[in-house]
Formats: C-alpha cells, structure tokens, sequence
C-alpha cells in the first residue's frame, strides 16, 4: 500500500475548512481578514493537489501511454470515489427539490445532475469529473519536457480563458467548466514530474507577480482580459497557489499522535464527501441557523458539514471497501 503524504492530507483539510468559511462568511467579512491570500485560494489548492496526486499515482505505475492510464479499473475507481458519493448527495436533493420545495419540473432536476447539484461550491463536481479526463492528456504532454510544456501550457491556458471571455461565454457555462483551474492542474502534474527540481526561491518571482495580480483583482477591481466573476482564480494567480503547496510540502511537519493531527487528516482524506455535505448544508440547512451569530454561528457551520462529512466518508468506505476488494480479486 502506498503510504499517504500527510503534509497533502492536511493541505487538503485547510482547504475544506476554507470552502465552508467562504460559504459561511460575508464577503465583506472575508475581505477584512484577507481571504483572497488564503481562504479563497481553497479551490485553487484542490486542482493542483489532483494534478499533483494523478501524476504521482501514473508515475508510480510506470504509465507512459494514455491506452495504459485509461483502463477499466482507472474509470471504475473514478466512478467509485465521485460518481457515487455525489449520486447519494444528489438523489437526496432531488428528493427535497420534489417533495419540499415542490419542484415539478423533472427534466431540471435531471439535467441538475450534469451541473453538480445544488448548492454553493456545486460548480466543483462537473470541473472535477474534467479534470479526471484531461489530466491524462497533460500528464503524457508534459511528461518528456515538463519545464518547457508547463510555460507553453501557460500561455495556452491563458489564450483559451482570455477566449472564452472575448467570446461571451455564457455564465452558467462557465461557472462547470474547467477552462479557468486548467492552468492549476498544468502546475501540480508539473511538480510531480520535477519536484526535486523545484525550489522555493525560484518561484518567489512569478508568485509575487501573482500576489500582484491578486491583490489588483480583489482590492482595485481590476478586471483585465478575463471575466471577472470568480476574480482572481485564473491564469495568472496560481503560482502564489502553487508556492503555498510547496513550501507546506516542503516544511510542514504533521505527526499522527494527538488527536487534533488525527483528525486533520481524517478532515484530508475525507475532504471530497465533507465538500459534498457542506454543498447541502448551506442550501437547506444553513438558514435555520442564521439568527446565531459570534462563535457559536462558526462553530454551527463549520462542525454540521464536517461531522456529517466524516460520517458519509466512513459510511462509504464502509460499504464499497469490500465489494472493492472483492472485485480485485477476481481480476487477478
């Protein structure tokens, strides 16, 4: 078995926990304590973290072709850990949507499937199940010349948000589309590929560009040549994202002794089902419990999702590790 890298684990925690503060917060709350450095780099982390962790996995299987990759059990395992987890969150919406809020309409609560469901952050599902598909293709691009396709696929990625803007995309379009964290992913495969190689000190330049254009974005409203909705989170923001992985890679010590590093990476690895269960809570749960206010409004948004997150997850690990194992089984 493949030993977890617990430093990803407890990247992976704080950018969940950021996800439920950026639903649970006001934005003006959130520009106070300067959210856009940290907070709002949650999702950011999350796309490098799975070109970064998809890349590793290729390497260690010595998967040098895409026939190799794109194998039964690659598609199954993606069906496994995002398809079934999110069809239990979504049929329980679509429950709600019929019964509670007397939403008729079948052909929406079908094709609400494809958009991620409902509720803030569901945008995250459908760019997900691309990110899955795409990520083979860049890994195979980049594998040779890493350094060289990385900047090549800067300007590619940047060409084709800058595009997507000039042409008016529709914005219920682009908010499922992966077009603006394709860069991220192009950055994590990259740090697979030469992560020896990197070093902080080489990235200090391009990341204080994009604390920069961060800064420009969030503060003094620039809005440049892509679309301004989701701010800063495009091309150019994420080498900043990227030197935060690095140097909590490089330099952060987590041990597996108390309980609160227990729970930080249980909090890691269960991030994907807690951001499901967070998705549901701040639909329709969350205004039952807007009248709270100071700590107790925190603690109330912040312990539901992530108390019936890791629920979900131990629930799920439950009920598909045998049938998993089972499976492997036959197959050998």
């Amino acid at each position: 078995m493949v030993k977890r890298n617990d430093a990803i684990d407890t990247l992976k925690a704080l950018a969940i926990i950021s996800v439920i503060f950026v639903h649970g917060l006001s934005d003006v709350r959130l520009y106070k304590i300067f959210a856009p450095y940290y907070i709002w780099q949650a999702v950011p982390v999350f796309m490098v973290l799975m070109g970064y962790n998809a890349a590793q996995s290729f390497m260690r299987k010595n998967q040098t072709k895409l026939s190799r990759i794109f194998t039964p059990h690659y598609l199954m395992n993606k069906v496994r850990r995002i398809f079934l987890p999110f069809t239990c969150i979504w049929l329980l919406e679509v429950i709600i949507q019929y019964v509670h809020f007397e939403n008729k309409d079948i052909k929406k609560l079908l094709t609400s499937y494809f958009e991620g469901g409902y509720g803030p952050g569901s945008y995250f599902i459908p760019i997900m199940i691309q990110a899955t598909v795409i990520i083979p293709f860049l890994y195979i691009i980049m594998r040779k010349k890493p350094t060289r396709m990385m900047i090549l696929l800067f300007f590619v990625s940047l060409f084709i948000d800058v595009m997507s803007y000039t042409l008016t995309i529709d914005g219920s379009l682009y908010r499922i589309l992966i077009i603006r964290y394709l860069f991220a992913l192009v950055l994590g495969i990259w740090y697979a590929l030469k992560k020896s190689d990197i070093k902080v000190k080489g990235l200090i330049i391009p990341a204080l560009v994009s604390f920069i254009y961060i800064t420009a974005v969030y503060y003094y409203d620039w809005i440049g040549i892509v679309e301004k909705f989701w701010n800063s989170q495009h091309v150019p923001s994420y080498f900043y994202t990227f030197l935060i992985i690095l140097v909590a890679n490089n330099y952060l010590s987590i041990g597996r002794e108390s309980p609160l590093e227990k729970l930080s990476l249980l909090i890691g690895r269960a991030s994907f089902h807690i951001y499901l269960t967070q998705m549901f809570y701040f639909w329709c749960i969350h205004a039952y419990f807007s009248d709270l206010s100071g700590i107790l409004y925190v603690f109330t948004f912040l312990t539901i999702p992530i108390v019936t997150g890791l629920l979900f997850y131990k629930l799920d690990i439950k009920w598909t590790k045998p049938n998993q194992t089972r499976k492997d089984k036959k197959s050998r």
